[in-house]
């Protein structure tokens, strides 16, 4: 097989496999508020109020730490092992909301934490193993739109359920008592459904990650690893920490801590209140149409950037960077102008600084969201296969540490009853700016 076809061929499965696995994770994390929520009003001793922010906190915190020992890990089990064993955790907290408790909750989004930090330090090698100088960039924007295509199969995947369940009157929007509003409710039967389609393909992704390839293309940016030659978790530590003080390294910090915010923002924040707005909760299904506009979205720019790449030196850099910033303000300003300002965290009926909420503009902002997270992440993967050349994995980690460790991103989740729509708009702002 000629290397080119072999490298493109990795590329593919590689993406594929996180087409099959962000389907669920990332599809649930834009409804995991409102859906817990559902299940609270229903039952409140099983799942505390606001558990859908507060786990993805503790998710957060975990990966936050882990980040730091993930290369160690990497040598230990190579970068096909790690990406197979984390991905098998996703799989396992999925399967959790077959009966929801706060206890088999809390424990698998601990253990997602652990996932994310193996997933995303083997995703890393592995990409850079199978990619050329000349392939890096058609790879990484390649890999990551099939991956976010994840998010129109999961919106499907929504809507297919919310007619499978065949519970329409408790599915669609129902009085709730203690906010006197109303919101979209979710059922049992149609959570049961939803989120075992959601572990079925998780499952599939653990199958299609079992046969990744191992062997590294020529001239590849990064040589397989190799057992023999592995450090211990004491000196893995000590090169993470001497990486993090790279001149290059800080530069790139404020990027990666504005790339988690707007990760939070869109994946989370947004969506809910999508939910929790009164004045858009006419459309029974918009949470659906929001996170396939999402999807296409980030495969539109990821295939610009893909396409344009071979004709812009450098594009896949610093230029998509100031792409996506561009689109993410753009998007964070209209969502401002036309969200209530508690609809983050709340039921609300209250009103707007300026624009009426309406479907087509929460599904432009969708679209925008969506283009610029495509355009934020596929620079970030560039760059940190080129600030440090001869410790990828440790940049990756420590891009994935900064862009989770920042307290702008993880107060907006833990303290979700306090923090406004502008309060939002003013840490993403900030951030922004530093980048």
């Amino acid at each position: 097989m000629k290397e080119s076809v072999y490298d493109f061929l990795c590329a593919v499965m590689l993406g594929v496999g996180n087409l099959c696995m962000f389907l669920g994770f990332d599809t649930q994390t834009a409804i995991v508020e409102p859906v817990l929520h559902s299940v609270h009003d229903r039952s409140p001793e099983l799942i505390d109020l606001h558990a859908g922010y507060n786990g993805t906190g503790v998710c957060l915190v975990v990966f936050m730490l882990l980040s730091l020992a993930a290369p160690w890990t990497l040598g230990l089990l190579g970068s096909k092992g790690s990406i197979l064993l984390g991905s098998v955790m996703f799989t396992v907290h999925l399967s959790s909301f077959f009966y929801v408790h706060y206890v088999p909750f809390y424990a698998t989004e601990a253990a997602i934490g652990l996932g994310y930090a193996l997933f995303y330090s083997g995703h890393g090698a592995f990409v850079t193993e199978h990619s050329t100088k000349r392939t890096i960039e058609r790879n990484s924007a390649m890999s990551y739109a099939l991956a976010t295509s994840s998010l129109i199969a999961g919106g499907g995947v929504i809507l297919l359920t919310s007619r499978l369940s065949g519970d329409d009157i408790e599915a669609k929007v129902a009085p709730v008592a203690t906010a006197q509003q109303s919101y979209r409710q979710y059922s049992n039967i149609e959570i049961r459904i939803m989120y075992g389609a959601f572990a079925a393909f998780s499952l599939l992704s653990n199958i299609i990650f079992a046969f990744l390839p191992t062997r590294a293309v020529a001239n590849s940016l990064a040589p397989v690893n190799d057992r023999k030659r592995r450090v211990g978790l004491a000196e893995q530590l000590v090169a993470m920490f001497s990486t993090m003080l790279e001149k290059r390294v800080l530069l790139a910090c404020p990027v990666y801590f504005f790339l988690g915010l707007s990760t939070a923002f869109f994946i989370s924040i947004y969506s809910t209140t999508l939910i929790y707005s009164k004045k858009l909760a006419d459309c029974e299904h918009l949470q659906a149409y929001y996170i396939i506009t999402l999807g296409i979205g980030e495969i539109s720019m990821g295939a610009i950037i893909s396409i344009a790449s071979k004709y812009v030196r450098h594009l896949a850099r610093m230029p998509s960077m100031i792409i996506g910033t561009i689109l993410h303000f753009t998007a964070m300003t209209l969502a401002l102008l036309s969200t209530p300002f508690s609809a983050s965290h709340t039921p609300t009926d209250g009103p707007t600084l300026f624009l009426e909420p309406s479907t087509q503009l929460s599904l432009l902002i969708a679209m925008l969201l969506g283009m610029a997270d495509s355009a934020l992440v596929t620079s970030r993967t560039v760059l940190c296969s080129v600030l440090v050349p001869d410790k990828i994995s440790h940049v990756f980690s420590i891009s994935k540490v900064y862009q989770v460790q920042s307290l702008a991103m993880l107060l907006p989740l833990f303290l979700s009853s306090f923090i406004s729509m502008p309060m939002h708009g003013a840490i993403n702002g900030a951030f922004g700016i530093l980048a």
